[in-house]
């Protein structure tokens, strides 16, 4: 995924959170063969709806999360297989993608003759037990777009696929777990691995969990990126951008008309490696619980990406 659409995230935050988010430690992403795949260490991005539709056929995100690992950060995990896998040899792949674009890297994550034209960054091939369960660890990651491949080494079929991504920083976020409805909220963003002396943007937005449910982001593409058309959706709100989405001050005026009641933005630009900001509550927010969303963005792409869960009373 390219990491412009996970920073729209960050502008309109939206759809299908696991109501135990709080206790969400090892993310399970469901595999084609029946079985699924279980990553550790990845931080975990809140997905939208996001679904594209291309001269190939209509493709929907299919997971709740999107795992996001730092730079130089290993990728250790469990492929947990049906009894039919019991006992069989398969191979977990890491293959970087080359490609700028949504839809071509889309295009890779089901296909073995991919295997011919890109360079493996990482493989295992590990047996599995007689539950069908096998474990394995690849090593640390450069920046950039990936896709995780679990294989049957006999018949050259994937069992699963899985996009990732590595970014240059490691964040972190320290803000209040309980916020009262009328207050500021103070959110702390530090970049804790990553260059210094840079120019970064720093983002954080807060929407509540219902309209973050509710969020999408629908793309249409004939191949071409100038061609390319995204419609953002929040509420009975809408936003369409054409060409290949890349986060600009332009599109961030842009979103902002559409930007739901229950929700606040912060944005600031720093050359140290850490900001705060302050997100200003209405007094008319309702309790419950409220996503926030906080990013680092610089020339050199998405630095880094983390969220968390804030109860309103």
């Amino acid at each position: 995924m390219r990491p412009a659409v996970l920073m729209f995230i960050i502008f309109c935050v939206s759809g299908a959170l696991a109501q135990n988010y709080n206790n969400y430690t090892l993310p399970t992403y469901p595999s084609m063969s029946g079985g699924w795949l279980a990553l550790g260490g990845a931080n975990d991005v809140l997905m939208p709806h996001i679904n594209l539709k291309m001269p190939e056929g209509n493709w929907t995100y299919p997971y709740d999360y999107y795992p996001v690992f730092a730079r130089n950060q290993n990728v250790t995990g469990t492929f947990f297989g049906t009894s039919r896998t019991a006992g069989s040899t398969i191979g977990v792949i890491v293959l970087k993608l080359d490609t700028s674009s949504f839809q071509e890297a889309l295009r890779e994550l089901y296909k073995t003759e991919a295997f011919d034209r890109v360079e493996p960054t990482g493989f295992k091939s590990i047996t599995l037990n007689g539950t069908g369960i096998g474990h394995f660890s690849i090593n640390c990651l450069t920046s950039g777009l990936y896709v995780l491949l679990v294989v049957d080494l006999k018949k050259l079929s994937v069992l699963s696929a899985l996009p990732m991504f590595a970014t240059d920083d490691e964040i972190s976020v320290e803000s209040p777990d309980i916020a009262a409805k009328g207050e500021t909220l103070k959110v702390k963003i530090k970049v804790l691995q990553g260059q210094r002396n840079i120019s970064r943007m720093y983002g954080a937005a807060i929407v509540s969990l219902e309209t973050y449910r509710a969020a999408s982001i629908n793309t249409s593409s004939n191949g071409l990126k100038d061609k390319m058309t995204s419609v953002i959706s929040l509420g009975n709100k809408s936003l369409k951008l054409v060409g290949e989405p890349k986060i600009s001050q332009t599109i961030v005026d842009q979103i902002l008309p559409i930007l739901p009641d229950d929700s606040a933005l912060a944005m600031a630009e720093s050359n140290k490696t850490e900001s705060e900001m302050y997100l200003i509550h209405d007094g008319d927010w309702k309790p419950g619980r409220y996503v926030l969303t906080c990013g680092v963005y610089s020339n050199n792409g998405l630095g880094g990406i983390r969220q968390k869960i804030i109860e309103m009373v």
